[in-house]
């Protein structure tokens, strides 16, 4: 049965103006600036608050790996929550809820507790990601949607450009409890932009509204084939993105750097991923997805190697801005290769279901990180980020292929019809 429909999603929504990226501005690109922004200030920072607080690595890793857990399992829910409320009212309670989460990080060192604290943080976090994807799926069309989905992209790199400086700046100056609240207020000012533009601001799509949308069990059952084609790439991708804001930090800090220092690494780094983003969508747009995602893998698993075999900190610099410049000619690309597959008849409930799929990848990445530098240590936990990437590589062009318009394969195509 579908589910309920907000006002927000009314079949009868006036045509759609042209949509330019500017008209995403208020509802999309500045809450995910802002949100991201206080998330960001925790890169640097959480790894060493838990590490300064007695906490061994093994424990360090699972309330790092907790914020995937926490989105793995939230990502259903939201789906449902988004076909119910819309994605207005679910952008407006996911930021709430992480900006508490993380103001309330400082004022405990008990393990379930953190845990409890990052798990509400990836809940809330792939809230906001898919109230935001979903809204773009609905209102721009697939010629349009890689620089769309760049530009989201775009605005996280934005954010981790100036986090983890802010961040480690901060913890520095007035210690990790200020620093943690400072990161709940960030994430506030993402509900001004939404409240500013109005419920009505960018409507559907001619016609998009018009197909039944299937309810969250429903559209699972009838395309998890093609879902569970599709989510391996995402979920090893995000294995590798989520591993590495554990290993740069704790590799950068057992070569002695301070917080600050670790956070202009990650900076660094960052910054070559900001100057691409705008490619990254370019290149999808114009020459396909394909072209944009197997060069920027690539990148990052040289990267992850440099990173792993790194003995100075210029060395790290250099691995950062590798990884950098692999991951800004990537940006956009998981939230495009889903809207590109996501079938008409469920788009809420696939993506959701994807998102599931890719956020267990949160979960595995700090995990693996702990389990292979407990073992083996940090660099050759850095390699293992890098091979299992090149395995995502060879599951997209071997399984998957080209997911635009010009190159989708019959089978796939055929299935999220």
């Amino acid at each position: 049965m579908a589910s309920p429909r907000s006002p927000e999603h009314s079949d009868h929504a006036a045509p759609a103006p042209t949509v330019t990226l500017g008209r995403l501005v208020l509802p999309v690109y500045l809450p995910v600036i802002a949100g991201t922004i206080g998330v960001a200030l925790l890169i640097p920072v959480l790894p060493l608050y838990l590490t300064a607080s007695g906490l061994s690595l093994g424990a360090t890793s699972v309330v790092l790996a907790a914020v995937g857990l926490g989105a793995a399992i939230g990502s259903l829910p939201a789906g449902s929550l988004i076909a119910r409320w819309g994605e207005r009212r679910v952008l407006f309670g996911a930021l709430a809820t992480l900006a508490v989460g993380t103001a309330l990080l400082g004022v405990t060192t008990a393990v379930l507790a953190l845990v409890a604290l990052r798990m509400s943080a990836g809940a809330s976090g792939v809230a906001l990601r898919l109230s935001r994807q979903t809204y773009i799926a609905r209102r721009v069309p697939a010629d349009r949607r890689g620089r769309a989905m760049a530009m989201i992209g775009g605005s996280f790199r934005l954010a981790l450009l100036v986090g983890p400086l802010v961040g480690g700046l901060l913890a520095d100056t007035v210690g990790f409890t200020a620093t943690f609240v400072a990161a709940g207020v960030f994430t506030t000012i993402g509900l001004i932009p939404p409240l500013v533009a109005g419920p009505h601001h960018l409507p559907s799509r001619g016609g998009v509204e018009a197909v039944r949308q299937s309810g969250v069990i429903e559209g699972l059952r009838t395309h998890w084939r093609l879902l569970l084609l599709a989510g391996v790439v995402p979920l090893l991708v995000m294995t590798v993105r989520e591993g590495r804001f554990v290993v740069l930090p704790l590799i950068s800090d057992e070569l002695g750097l301070s917080p600050t220092a670790v956070g202009a690494v990650i900076t660094v780094g960052t910054a070559a991923d900001l100057l691409l983003f705008p490619a990254a969508g370019y290149v999808m747009d114009r020459f396909g997805r394909l072209f944009a995602m197997l060069p920027a893998f690539s990148l990052i698993a040289v990267g992850l190697v440099l990173l792993g075999v790194a003995e100075t900190t210029a060395a790290v610099i250099v691995s950062g801005a590798v990884i950098g410049v692999g991951n800004g000619l990537s940006s956009g690309t998981m939230l495009t290769f889903g809207s590109d597959l996501a079938p008409a008849d469920a788009t809420g409930p696939f993506l959701a279901g994807l998102a599931a799929m890719q956020d267990g990848g949160r979960i595995a990445g700090p995990l693996l990180v702990g389990l292979i530098g407990a073992r083996a240590g940090l660099g050759a936990a850095s390699i293992a980020l890098a091979i299992v990437l090149v395995g995502a590589t060879v599951w997209l062009v071997v399984f998957v292929g080209e997911t635009g318009e010009r190159g989708a394969r019959p089978a796939l195509a055929s299935q999220r019809a």
